[in-house]
């Protein structure tokens, strides 16, 4: 986004001639710009725009100005941006010696600026998000400290109150008499480019402890060898000034010295009697430092070692690892984290060092609910335009008043569903310590909701006889409908899970069931990251009713959800293994889910509804308030008898890993007797 000055004052409502007297001074600051002539200057001016170097910081220490189409603002900043400028420039209507605060402020703003790009391209380049870390590099506080350090404009503190501090700057060479007469001093012989050179490298290349060294050893101090007038002279040292010239020290007066490095009298006295600081003394010893390390590869095995949720339940960010749900806060993983180094005898780190590695090794821990909208973060953030969230919140609205338009009618003849998978549920489910490192069997339940009557069926099966593909939940939505045949039409509503509700394979199978049975069958989606639905209540009861209970089987999940709830009338739960799943996937009946194929077309995620007809056609909706549209991926003719064919999608049980197996049977010694031959038989 290009925008003038004079564009940019107007959309922050305030003065140009202010404005631009400020940037005028920025361009000011530093060395000399040369400028063109002033009817040409005002000319420039009335279309330039304020300008940093995003690709290596500021200029200098003056901000250009370019031509608007050599100038582009992030559109997710500019707000910020604008902002500040209405503040500083309000300011600069207040107090009259505040030019240079604006000039600090806008450079604070440009390096913010360049690093938070810097992060989005890495971000960009496949790099971990790095959530809630804090950015010290970013804040302003520690930009501050950095641009004193390099000699910069920066704000320091006079009691309670901010001034401005001048940047650094040479000062004039030594003009003394004596000195150019003395054959111990050289100030006339070290040159213009020679004190520039040394002043540079002093203030741009070197850290603080570095110019401290510098200093000492360019300041020999000796004991006083003669004395004139008083003996009792608090005077004990004498002070010698050397720069260095091509490799060689050559002795100077302190006037030529201090004026060269830019330094006052009171900070080279003191670096030159106090030398380099403690910390940086050789010969010391570094226990500290190596107990921190060990720490902190202890909390990076402790962590590595815990297991991890399957990357199904962690749909929102796929990048990052979940920890299995067996912690509820930070606060009971760093308890159990001490009693593991308790345990090797191991010095256990700060809460803030231990969740400092857990946030760099990109962990999460497991909370079941809803993920939140991406596209609702990024608007309340600044990251969208206004166009494009308009548009979701009327897809979402649209959502909900069909969901509810559907609901109402529901009926004998028109059967309404809703439905979805429940958050990972673990076996064994203990609250024994030795759980905290085992890998667990996994234990899924499917929940079918119908909304007229209020009941619900669940669908349970765990990872040995069943897995998380497009066959397993296709075969529970067929054997709920086959077991419901009243009525004609049946709606189905899901959130839009790719191998889950919105893929080929289950398409197929709700086709051919509505070609078999003569039926109508329609699927329909809720917009991403609102996808809240009735059957959710049934996942939050049964997680109710879970609280502080000990399971020891996944049958004993199944018990459990049964006496969930009462009134109107308990779940209906189905315990279901291997030969209950069918193999849909060879049904070639429909061959792509997408209604478009040239490039521009709707794609599979942009389809709100899909209607399966008994006379084998398909329709499908981009909007829930357009009409039906034929679907042109419906594959009809040339099919044989094969394509037809639904065959079971196992022959035997599924195997577990091997490391998987090993634990559970560790797992026997907190788990009674009666339950270790169901462990035993696990296949692996």
């Amino acid at each position: 986004m290009s925008v003038s000055l004079k564009e940019l004052c107007q959309m922050v409502n305030v003065p140009y001639d202010q404005a631009r007297a400020l940037i005028e001074s920025e361009s000011s600051d530093g060395e000399s710009v040369e400028r063109e002539e002033a009817t040409m200057e005002d000319t420039v001016m009335e279309d330039t725009v304020v300008h940093a170097d995003l690709s290596g910081g500021l200029e200098g220490e003056e901000a250009s100005l370019l031509a608007p189409e050599q100038v582009q603002f992030d559109t997710g900043r500019l707000d910020a941006f604008l902002q500040f400028l209405i503040k500083e420039l309000t300011l600069l209507t207040m107090y009259k010696d505040v030019t240079h605060s604006c000039t600090f402020g806008l450079c604070v703003y440009f390096e913010v600026f360049n690093r938070g790009r810097e992060e989005d391209s890495n971000a960009e380049e496949g790099a971990p998000p790095r959530k809630r870390l804090r950015a010290e590099k970013t804040w302003k506080k520690v930009i501050n400290k950095k641009r004193r350090m390099v000699g910069k404009s920066y704000v320091g503190k006079q009691k309670q109150k901010e001034i401005m501090r001048e940047p650094r700057a040479i000062g004039p060479r030594c003009s003394s008499a004596a000195c150019a007469k003395s054959a111990k001093h050289h100030c006339s012989a070290i040159g213009t480019p020679e004190r520039n050179n040394i002043f540079n490298e002093f203030w741009q290349h070197m850290t603080w402890e570095e110019k401290r060294m510098y200093v000492h050893g360019l300041i020999d101090v000796v004991p006083v060898q003669r004395r004139r007038g008083y003996e009792n002279s608090r005077r004990s040292n004498s002070f010698f000034y050397f720069l260095r010239v091509s490799g060689q020290r050559r002795r100077v007066c302190k006037s030529m010295f201090l004026s060269t490095l830019g330094i006052g009298e009171w900070s080279a006295l003191n670096w030159a009697k106090e030398g380099p600081t403690q910390a940086d003394t050789e010969g010391q010893t570094h226990s500290n430092a190596r107990r921190s390390v060990a720490g902190h590869e202890f909390i990076h095995s402790f962590l590595q070692d815990l297991p991890k949720v399957p990357s199904h339940y962690c749909r929102s960010t796929t990048s990052k690892q979940y920890l299995e749900p067996v912690f509820q806060s930070m606060a009971d993983l760093y308890a159990v984290y001490c009693r593991a180094a308790a345990e090797k005898n191991a010095t256990p780190l700060s809460r803030q060092v231990f969740t400092d590695e857990f946030k760099r090794l990109n962990l999460g821990l497991y909370h079941p609910k809803k993920d939140q909208c991406n596209i609702c973060c990024a608007f309340k953030t600044g990251n969208l335009p206004d166009d494009e969230w308009q548009h979701h919140l009327l897809q979402k609205e649209e959502a909900r008043a069909e969901k509810l338009s559907d609901k109402n009618k529901a009926s004998n003849n028109t059967m309404v569903l809703c439905m979805d998978l429940q958050a990972l549920l673990l076996c064994p489910k203990l609250k024994a310590s030795a759980l905290y490192y085992k890998t667990k069997l996994a234990v899924h339940n499917f929940t079918v909701y119908n909304m007229l009557t209020h009941s619900a069926t669940c669908y349970v099966w765990h990872e040995g006889e069943g897995s998380l593909s497009a066959s397993e939940f296709a075969s529970c939505i067929v054997d709920y409908l086959s077991a419901h045949t009243e009525p004609d039409t049946f709606i189905l509503w899901s959130d839009g899970c790719g191998y889950q509700n919105r893929n080929a394979v289950l398409s197929n199978a709700l086709l051919q069931f509505s070609m078999k049975k003569n039926k109508v069958v329609i699927q329909k989606y809720l917009e991403k990251g609102h996808t809240q639905m009735e059957c959710d209540s049934v996942h939050s009861v049964i997680e109710r009713r879970l609280r502080d209970q000990d399971v020891y089987l996944p049958a004993e999940y199944v018990y459990l959800m049964k006496k969930a709830r009462v009134k109107p009338h308990p779940y209906e739960v189905k315990y279901i293994d291997h030969t209950f799943f069918q193999d849909f996937t060879k049904l070639r009946l429909c061959k792509s889910l997408r209604p478009g194929v040239r490039p521009g077309d709707p794609t599979v995620h942009d389809i709100r509804a899909i209607r399966y007809n008994n006379n084998g056609t398909m329709d499908f909706k981009i909007n829930h308030s357009d009409d039906w549209h034929p679907h042109p991926s419906h594959q009809l003719r040339n099919s044989t008898s094969d394509s037809h064919t639904v065959t079971p999608l196992y022959s035997d049980r599924l195997k577990i890993n091997e490391l998987k197996f090993k634990h559970l049977q560790d797992l026997k010694e907190v788990i009674p007797k009666d339950f270790h031959s169901f462990y035993n038989n696990l296949l692996h």
